[in-house]
Formats: structure tokens, C-alpha cells, sequence
């Protein structure tokens, strides 16, 4: 596959070997660091001890009387002559010692300093060694960019069928077409030329069953293959990043980056043979869903549904207690298909009442029709409201509506947070006029402190129509939102939504007291919220309320 003899391949692992046991390896863990044994281990061992030098080179033991006299204050030709060498050698001995001070991140002026160096020799020195190092990182460089581009056609010739391989395969295809014309193991083993317990062997490989003709179905491109697992691996021994590796294979970054999170072993290995495998295991169709496999985690999800929790709130609260267990972990699609589908053994349908809408299937959202109602004098509109209020950074902005019972006669004020998303609800049994609804509101707001009670924004119903004394009364304004809008209300649009889980609508609500109403919402200002990072609004509304008023920018 590298085009070399084999000769120098051994050459190449014997210097391996050698590297491996003079950095401090012993030799089986520099055998299993190569990955490779060899009759010719003994050999490479007698050369660990060897230094190396060739036998021309003056010994190391008159280079270290060389300079014991240079750093005695002896110049080169003094040291040279009480050594009994050349110049040059005493000129090279520097100009190494030079390469390794600089290389070690001495400054060049103290580096001729120590070595005592003109500064025409020590320009020659520091020329010479940026060009050898120049010349370093331009090889590496090749080598790093002929490796990539070779990468591809390695894995091919790896991953190609050798002339042994092709001719078992043939006889494998060949073994089980005689199987299909009814051939005995005994007759098919003779005529193919080999012994019995070949063919037994080949039978038991495939669980004693005849494959079928079929042909595989050709990969759809969507998923990597074995052979890109194979590169991937190649790309990351040679030390590519993820998006390099994704332009060598034409994916993108995040398709290697998932591949390696998921198959990359907790000692930070990638193997592509595994991970080819556990893919397609994970690939593999029908699954058994994770709420009929997990008991557990299905007795916990039915009752945080009993108590009107949404799968959003559920999967998000699942995640954030079991951090370390995924076991435990689900989707809310997950939970939304459970009761939905029923598979056998998960949710029961009797959970679907629990949802908010109480629906058993899916209902498309119908645009709402925009009617013709009564017009609130002097009312200032959602656009004029300060922009802070929309970024949610500071508590204290609310806003309102009613839900109204059967028969338009009994009515709820809501009231909710921005930030906090705590709510609040006043039963009105008997009416909702103005100024029922302005009693209601000045009683709400009269138990927070003044840095919670900032504006009001309400929709455009007749219940406002004094919203004028309502804020001379609190000092808060109110900003009115667009007819047939209410996603501008979005925060007390989701809370009514909430309400409705306990207090249906074409109901009568008078027919609950204050004691209920007071602790349905005690147990919604206790849910976790997706929007809160899954904490609940009553204790985020507890630190807003010991957290000092702050100055509005």
C-alpha cells in the first residue's frame, strides 16, 4: 500500500521499536505500543544500548574536555588545540550547541553572549538553522498534505478484496448455491474440494440458514459507511481537525463530530470497525419505545401527567433532576406519540385527558376571525410601550385578561409575570364589569412592593374601560394590545391555557371557592417552566422580591 520494499518497512518499525525503549518503555510495552511482533526483536534490542555514533566521530569523553576548556575562558582554537581536534569539529560542537540554546527559547543576544560568538558567525548560525527548520516544517507539511491525499485511496486498497479473499468468497457463493439445489453439506464439501467441517463452519456462521438471493440495497447516501469510518479514523491519527475531515469526505462537520461523540470509546479511541457495527444496531427497525421498556421512567411520566404537568414541562424536569442517568431521559415527542398512538404497553389513553387541550389526536390551529367589539377611550398602545419590557430583564411588568365561565355570567381576572411568569387569580362569581374588575386588580397588586409593579398590558375587552382610575389608583400604566392579537400577550395567553386544565371552559366558575382557586394556582406557580431553564416561577418570584429595586436604564 506505501509503494515500499518490505525491507524498509521493517527498518522502519525497528526504529520505531528503538525510539519507544530509549524514551523509558520497557520492551513488552514498547512491543504493544507497535502493535507488532517480530522474530527479529532480540536484534533490535542490541541496538537500545548503542549511541549510535558513527565510528568516525571523535568520542564524547574529549567533547566534554573540549568544553570544560571553552567555558573555562579558552577560545575555540585554544580549546581545539587542548583537545586534539580540528577547528572545524570545535566550530561544529558550537554551532550545535548554538541550535540547541535557541531551540530551548534562549533570546539570540544572550545565546552569543554565552557561546562568545561574532555577530557575523552567530547571523551565519541563526541563518542556517531557520533554513533547516524551514526545511522541517515545509517536509512535514508535504508529507502531512501527500498523507491526506492518499488517505482515500489507501482506505480502498485496505478495504479491497486480496486474490485469497475473492477466491473464499467465490467458494462461499458457490457452497451455498449448491445448498439451494438440495446438495447434502457432505456432497457440496466434495465437489468444492474442501472437508466437512469447512462447510459446517461456513453453515454455523450464518445460524444454519440459506442467505437469500436478494441483492443489498445500494447505501442511499444518507448514513457514513464502513469506509468512510475507516478514513475518519486514518484523518484522525494523522491529527485533522473535524471540518478538515469533513471537507476530505464531503460531510458536514457536525456528521463527524456525532459520529465521534457517539462511538468514540471512554479512552478517547475511535474504532471504525465498532462503530460501523453499533451503527447499524442503532439503525435497526422496529424499536421497542422507551416508555414501554423503561418502567420506571413510564410510572414517573403518568404521574407528573396526573398532576397536569405538559410533556414539555416533564422532559425538561426529567432532564434537569437525572443529569448523569439518560435512562431516565425522554422527549416530549416521545410522550406526545405515547398517548397519541397507545402503543401496547405504554401510556394509557386515559392520560390524554390530562393534556391541556384534553384532546386524543392533533388539531390544526384555525385562524380566528377578528370581531367587531366596543372601543376603550384614551388607551395607550402596545407600540408605545418602553422597549425594556420585551427583553424580559426586569421584573415587575404583568399582563391580564379574563376567563369567563358559561354563559358569560361568572369571570376570572388573570394576572402573570413577564419575567418571573408567576401568576396570580382573582374569581369574580357574580360579574365582571369595570369596576369589579378594578376592585379585583387594585386588591391583586396591593400586596407587592413598589419595584414589582411596573405596567399592565391588557387586551381591548369592555372590563378596561376604566383603566384610567385603575392606574390612578395603583400608579401603573396600561398599555393596551391589538384587536384579535394575542400573541402579544403571549405570557397570559400560555397561563390562561393553564387555568383551563382545572377549570374547563363552558363551565360555571362561581361554583369554586377562593380556597380552590388559591390552590390550583399555588400549583401552577410550582411547575418547572422550559422558558425559567425548568425552575418555577414561585421561587423565581421570591428572589425577585428580596432582590433591590433597580433603576430602570
Amino acid at each position: 500500500m506505501a509503494g515500499i520494499n518490505k525491507e524498509v518497512g521493517y527498518r522502519f518499525l525497528r526504529d520505531r521499536y528503538v525510539q519507544l525503549r530509549r524514551g523509558g518503555l520497557s520492551a513488552g510495552d514498547a512491543v504493544d505500543a507497535l502493535g507488532f511482533r517480530s522474530s527479529r526483536l532480540p536484534d533490535w534490542e542490541a541496538l537500545v544500548g548503542r549511541d549510535g555514533r558513527h565510528h568516525l566521530r571523535v568520542d564524547p569523553s574529549r567533547e566534554q574536555v573540549f568544553w570544560a576548556a571553552f567555558e573555562g575562558g579558552a577560545d575555540c582554537d585554544a580549546a581545539c588545540r587542548a583537545v586534539g581536534v580540528a577547528r572545524s569539529t570545535g566550530y561544529r560542537w558550537i554551532q550545535r550547541r548554538f541550535g540547541e540554546l535557541r531551540s530551548s527559547g534562549v533570546s539570540l543576544t544572550r545565546s552569543i553572549r554565552v557561546l562568545r560568538l561574532t555577530p557575523h558567525r552567530a547571523e551565519a548560525f541563526e541563518r542556517e538553522r531557520q533554513a533547516t527548520e524551514r526545511r522541517k516544517r515545509n517536509a512535514a507539511t508535504a508529507a502531512h498534505r501527500d498523507a491526506l491525499h492518499a488517505s482515500a485511496g489507501l482506505v480502498d486498497a485496505m478495504l479491497g478484496e486480496t486474490d485469497a479473499t475473492r477466491r473464499r468468497r467465490e467458494r462461499v457463493d458457490r457452497y451455498w448455491q449448491l445448498m439451494r439445489e438440495g446438495v447434502s453439506n457432505v456432497d457440496a464439501c466434495r465437489i468444492l474440494g474442501m472437508s466437512r467441517p469447512v462447510g459446517t463452519r461456513i453453515r454455523k456462521q450464518n445460524n444454519f440458514l440459506i442467505p437469500s438471493l436478494t441483492p443489498p440495497r445500494p447505501s442511499s447516501g444518507r448514513y457514513l459507511t464502513g469506509r468512510e469510518r475507516v478514513q475518519i479514523a486514518d484523518l484522525l491519527r494523522l491529527g485533522c481537525s473535524i471540518r478538515q475531515i469533513g471537507r476530505q469526505l464531503g460531510r458536514h462537520p457536525s456528521t463527524i463530530s456525532r459520529e465521534l461523540r457517539r462511538h468514540t470509546d471512554a479512552a478517547g479511541n475511535y474504532l471504525p470497525r465498532t462503530a460501523d457495527l453499533d451503527a447499524r444496531r442503532q439503525r435497526a427497525r422496529p424499536k421497542t419505545p422507551r416508555l414501554v421498556a423503561n418502567l420506571p421512567l413510564r410510572l414517573l411520566v403518568q404521574r407528573k401527567l396526573n398532576r397536569c404537568w405538559s410533556p414539555e414541562e416533564i422532559a425538561g424536569w426529567l432532564r434537569k433532576t437525572y443529569p448523569d442517568e439518560p435512562s431516565m431521559h425522554v422527549c416530549h415527542e416521545t410522550i406526545y406519540r405515547a398517548l397519541l398512538l397507545r402503543e401496547p404497553g405504554g401510556l394509557h389513553q386515559r392520560y390524554a385527558i390530562k393534556l391541556r387541550t384534553g384532546r386524543r389526536i392533533r388539531k390544526t390551529r384555525w385562524r380566528t376571525r377578528t370581531g367587531q367589539g366596543s372601543r376603550i377611550r384614551n388607551m395607550t398602545m402596545i407600540d408605545q410601550r418602553p422597549a425594556e419590557i420585551e427583553t424580559k430583564q426586569v421584573a415587575g411588568h404583568w399582563e391580564g385578561d379574563l376567563i369567563v365561565g358559561v354563559g358569560s355570567v361568572s369571570a376570572m381576572v388573570t394576572l402573570r409575570e413577564r419575567k418571573t411568569q408567576y401568576g396570580m387569580v382573582i374569581n369574580l362569581p357574580k360579574d365582571h364589569t369595570a369596576a369589579s374588575v378594578n376592585h379585583a386588580v387594585i386588591g391583586a397588586f396591593a400586596t407587592l412592593p413598589a419595584h414589582l409593579k411596573r405596567s399592565l398590558t391588557w387586551d381591548q375587552g369592555v372590563e378596561m374601560s376604566s383603566h384610567e382610575a385603575l392606574t390612578a389608583a395603583t400608579g401603573i400604566p396600561i398599555y393596551f394590545a391589538e384587536r384579535a392579537s394575542p400573541w402579544q400577550r403571549g405570557a397570559n395567553e400560555n397561563f390562561n391555557g393553564l387555568l383551563r386544565q382545572y377549570f374547563p371552559k363552558g363551565t360555571n366558575l362561581a361554583q369554586h371557592s377562593t380556597a380552590h382557586v388559591t390552590r390550583v394556582v399555588n400549583e401552577i406557580n410550582h411547575r418547572p417552566r422550559k422558558t425559567l431553564d425548568y425552575d418555577t416561577p414561585a421561587r423565581r418570584l421570591r428572589q425577585e422580591h428580596r432582590a433591590p429595586a433597580t433603576a430602570l436604564g
